[in-house]
């Protein structure tokens, strides 16, 4: 108890109002682990980023992360890179592994700490094929990923998890927060339309829960060997428990970014 204490005095003048908010009906073990890295951060005075392979969650290590006018970093054992702390606002960073698609991602700095600090990267894979993923924070702890093919199958944990024909598949289901969660597409039929939805399996039986929007939710999708996109779930607070990402027809991705009960 003693521990905890000394625990909660450090920690809880480093937090925003918001922060608070967000947190104060989680578990106290989520709590400790949404703020560990800030902790850490604080006492070495340093920004942490980490990064996962999408179909595993192992740490990928040795990449080279760039950040605009701040350095050039290499990922530890664990997937970590350390860089010194930095003013409020939007950073742009690369990241390269071999065997890796290269991405341009971006981090922010809300009142003095990262906003959102997980990334979750995509191995190579054949042209053609297109790759889903979902990363969040602590909270919910269970968000679902569901891609439909129109009139002809719906991957997610509890329907199909690969297709009849092969064509797609769940390549990870989370249920303890953060992710990732991911889909992949490795036939692409041009002429089908696909519908990539979020479900906070969580919050199911409360359709009005706002739980959703706090997520911090990222969608990042990978198509033909490159970053094709990302999408940040709306943060205004809005209540329901399903998030529509986008659509991708004959035409190409249509953003949909929108919550719904």
């Amino acid at each position: 108890m003693k521990k905890l204490l000394t625990f909660l005095v450090v920690l809880l003048p480093l937090l925003s109002f918001s922060q608070v908010e967000n947190n104060i009906d989680a578990d106290f073990d989520n709590m400790f682990q949404v703020l560990e890295d800030e902790v850490a951060i604080q006492e070495e005075g340093a920004f942490t980023l980490r990064f996962a392979d999408a179909e595993t969650d192992e740490a990928v290590s040795d990449a080279t992360i760039s950040i605009n006018n701040i350095g050039t970093y290499t990922t530890d054992a664990d997937g970590l890179v350390k860089f010194p702390l930095q003013e409020d606002g939007k950073y742009d960073f690369s990241f390269k592994k071999d065997g890796y698609i290269p991405a341009n991602l971006t981090f922010e700095v809300v009142a003095g700490m990262i906003y959102f600090n997980r990334f979750s990267v995509s191995k190579l894979m054949d042209l053609g094929q297109i790759r889903i993923v979902l990363d969040w924070g602590n909270n919910p702890n269970d968000l679902d990923l569901h891609l439909e093919k129109v009139g002809q199958y719906h991957i997610a944990y509890h329907h199909k998890r690969v297709a009849d024909d092969g064509s797609a598949r769940l390549d990870r289901d989370d249920v303890d927060g953060n992710g990732p969660e991911t889909i992949t597409i490795t036939d692409v039929d041009d002429n089908a339309t696909y519908n990539c939805y979020v479900h906070d399996f969580s919050n199911r039986n409360n359709p009005n829960s706002k739980r959703l929007s706090k997520s911090k939710a990222r969608i990042s999708v990978y198509n033909n060997n490159q970053l094709e996109f990302v999408v940040d779930i709306p943060t205004d607070k809005e209540e329901g428990t399903r998030w529509d990402v986008f659509q991708l027809e004959k035409s190409g991705f249509k953003k949909l970014n929108r919550i719904n009960n």
